[in-house]
């Protein structure tokens, strides 16, 4: 089996975390209605409903990313922010903030595969999540857009209004995750301000009103062009 190394930097110590499997969330809103508007966003798109909530994606842990570039094959792609939980084979476990970043076209055709086809990037920076583990649900996540030019935000929402991160992590299926593998879990995201968005730059964060700090990421989207 294939590993990754993910550098994070925690309290001003750069930890080399190795990462055996990567877990995407999908579909983990507590609010229904909210749930059903991003489910309706990707039905525009051509793509079914999940057949239960909440799906876990295993996608290979290479597409994790700390860089502020990142290189697509097309220009219907786009970032999702959410946070990110790392679990360390010695049982350590960190809380970040990353993006889902997603080929919005060939979603229609398989939802993992669009995952899989996308870069994820992290930022580089994480907080012991003992350190939140009591105010889980009163941080904050946000992302900003830059298109034509123009930075939009995004998505705004706090871990509140999604499903508990302690449920997320207990409810992962046992075949996904072998006892003793060190995982990178995305923990899902909200529906887009205003529905999805193409653009040429994507900035996220996820802030900590009772400990007044944040983790702030960025990178640029460069589609390749194709000769065919």
């Amino acid at each position: 089996m294939s590993e990754t190394i993910l550098g994070l930097t925690v309290d001003d110590t750069i930890v080399q975390l190795p990462i055996d499997r990567l877990v995407i969330a999908g579909w983990v809103g507590k609010d229904s209605a909210a749930l059903q508007k991003h489910i309706d966003e990707l039905a525009k798109l051509g793509i079914d409903p999940p057949s239960r909530t909440p799906t876990y994606m295993n996608l290979a842990p290479a597409t994790l990313t700390t860089s502020s570039q990142m290189q697509v094959v097309g220009d219907s792609s786009s970032g999702e922010v959410e946070c990110v939980v790392v679990t360390a084979r010695d049982g350590q476990r960190y809380l970040s903030v990353g993006s889902d970043h997603t080929d919005r076209e060939f979603e229609q055709y398989g939802i993992p595969a669009s995952k899989q086809m996308c870069s994820k990037p992290v930022a580089a920076k994480a907080w012991a999540y003992s350190e939140v583990e009591d105010h889980l649900g009163s941080l904050i996540l946000r992302s900003w857009m830059l298109v034509d030019g123009q930075q939009h935000l995004y998505q705004e929402g706090s871990l509140s209004d999604n499903l508990d991160l302690t449920d997320l992590l207990q409810n992962i299926p046992d075949s996904c995750i072998s006892a003793g593998e060190s995982f990178c879990l995305f923990c899902g995201t909200f529906a887009a301000i205003g529905g999805l968005k193409y653009g040429e730059h994507f900035e996220f964060e996820l802030y900590d009103p009772i400990l007044n700090r944040r983790i702030t990421h960025g990178y640029d989207v460069e589609v390749l062009q194709q000769f065919l």
